[in-house]
C-alpha cells in the first residue's frame, strides 16, 4: 500500500494508522506526484491511497496509464472536506462479444456496496420504489 498526499501531515497520519494494522504492508508515503508514480512502478502496491492535495492532482492520467500497462491495483481517494472516500478498481478484462460487456456491468452493479440494502431496478441500477 502506498499513500500519496500533498498534505504531508495528514498523509503521515494515515500512514502511521495503517502501519498499526496487522497484515497491512505499507510501501510508504509520497508527497510528489512524479515520485509516487515511480514508487508504484517499483513496488507494485495493491492499493494506492490518494488524499486531497497536490499529490493527487494530475495523478489520474498516470494511474490510468499504469492500469493499461497491466498494473493491478485499487485506488482509494480520501476527501477530507466531505469525509468520504472513492474506491477505483484498476482491472482489465478481455472482451470478445457484447455479452462480455453486459456480464461485467452486471457483476459490477451487483458488487456495489450500499449503506442500505435497497433492491436495484434492472435499468441503470436505480433503487426500486
Amino acid at each position: 500500500m502506498l499513500v500519496a498526499s500533498g498534505l504531508s501531515l495528514f498523509g503521515e497520519g494515515i500512514e502511521e494508522l495503517l502501519r498499526q494494522e496487522p497484515g497491512l504492508e505499507i510501501v510508504g508515503l509520497e508527497t510528489d506526484p512524479g515520485q509516487a508514480i515511480g514508487r508504484i512502478r517499483e513496488a507494485h502496491p495493491d492499493v494506492v491511497i490518494l488524499t486531497d492535495g497536490e499529490a493527487a492532482t494530475g495523478l489520474d492520467a498516470e494511474l490510468l496509464r499504469l492500469v493499461r500497462e497491466g498494473f493491478r491495483m485499487r485506488i482509494v481517494e480520501v476527501h477530507l472536506a466531505t469525509n468520504t472516500l472513492c474506491i477505483y478498481c484498476g482491472e482489465q478484462q478481455p472482451i470478445r462479444e457484447v455479452r462480455d460487456l453486459v456480464d461485467t456491468v452486471q457483476h459490477i452493479c451487483c458488487g456495489l456496496t450500499r449503506e442500505t440494502q435497497v433492491p436495484l431496478s434492472p435499468a441503470m441500477g436505480q433503487p426500486l420504489e
